[in-house]
């Protein structure tokens, strides 16, 4: 039955990749700030650091379940995805969302009399549709983010130049810049008003904002505070290198767009001429499915093409 195959080939694309595109960036973005800022000391704050108005952001409405969550490792994590994502969704509901989906998938494969494999993959695709939304979200953010970015910098260095003073300049940046640079802005300056120091609200805000120009602003803001300096000059140095960044970016996407293709062609090739072979002659893939080692070929093929997927996006990616 070709609804299976494709059900199958579905469930287990999407959850390799949700959790290829959950993981992965993370753990890459981290070691590259770690290693071009392990001598500046610029580095998240731990929970015991933080100021009392920043610990009692609840994790769930439901006392027991924020109690738990608590002690989690990856409900924080979860929390500063949603956060990044300017979402304002509760770690609680996030998971009982997600469970409440694998469950309706499992519900429907039984009343369907779906195979359980099936019907677990069905669930499993459903179980991380939440987080491919908020991921989703999340890097659309961002790159609106980083768009505007260089234009508040040198927003932010012409404030300081006309005289006016850092946390001034901040609050210009929150109130003339649109989302969601200026509202991330005007949450620091909010923030060091209400008694937190500017240090702490600064390092929110990369927390908050999960890229390396954010922190290279901030690591630049904190030491030029500690030692002095020009800092107008230091701000408009790294609008410079964002603003080159994004031209060398573009010439990168000229140069790979010959393999970003082949990709696509690669990835989608096999499932096209499988279909259209199953439209020509129905007889002739039955097999694939009827017999053990027809589905094993067909997993086998799945999971060639996804490393293969993997592979090529892997080499594509230029990182500047």
């Amino acid at each position: 039955m070709l609804w299976i195959s494709a059900i199958l080939f579905v469930g287990i694309l999407a959850v390799l990749l949700s959790l290829y595109f959950l993981v992965a960036p993370g753990w890459t973005e981290r070691k590259e700030i770690k290693k071009r800022l392990s001598l500046l000391e610029l580095r998240n704050l731990e929970y015991a650091d933080l100021p009392d108005v920043l610990k009692s952001e609840l994790l769930s409405d439901v006392p027991a379940l924020n109690r738990i969550l608590a002690n989690l490792n990856v409900a924080v994590q979860i929390d500063r995805r949603l956060k990044q994502a300017n979402m304002e969704m509760k770690v609680g509901t996030f998971i009982l969302l997600s469970c409440l989906l694998f469950g309706l998938a499992l519900l429907v494969g039984a009343f369907l009399h779906w195979p359980f494999l099936i019907a677990v993959l069905f669930g499993a695709f459903l179980f991380v549709v939440p987080t491919i939304v908020v991921n989703t979200r999340k890097n659309l953010r961002m790159k609106k983010f980083i768009m505007y970015f260089p234009e508040a910098l040198e927003m932010f260095a012409r404030s300081l130049r006309a005289g006016h003073s850092f946390t001034g300049a901040i609050q210009l940046v929150g109130q003339e810049m649109p989302d969601p640079i200026g509202p991330e802005f005007q949450k620091v300056f909010d923030e060091q008003n209400l008694g937190i120091p500017l240090r702490n609200a600064l390092i929110g805000m990369t927390n908050r904002i999960d890229l390396l120009d954010v922190n290279f602003f901030v690591t630049a803001v904190l030491i030029q505070r500690e030692t002095g300096g020009n800092l107008a000059e230091i701000i408009d140095k790294i609008s410079y290198v964002i603003r080159e960044r994004f031209r060398i970016q573009g010439q990168l996407k000229i140069h790979t767009a010959q393999a970003r293709l082949t990709g696509i062609v690669l990835a989608f090739l096999p499932v096209g001429v499988a279909f259209i072979l199953f439209l020509m002659s129905p007889g002739y893939m039955k097999p694939l499915w009827e017999e053990p080692v027809g589905r094993s070929m067909i997993f086998a093929a799945i999971v060639m093409q996804i490393a293969g997927m993997l592979v090529i996006r892997k080499i594509i990616r230029i990182k500047i």
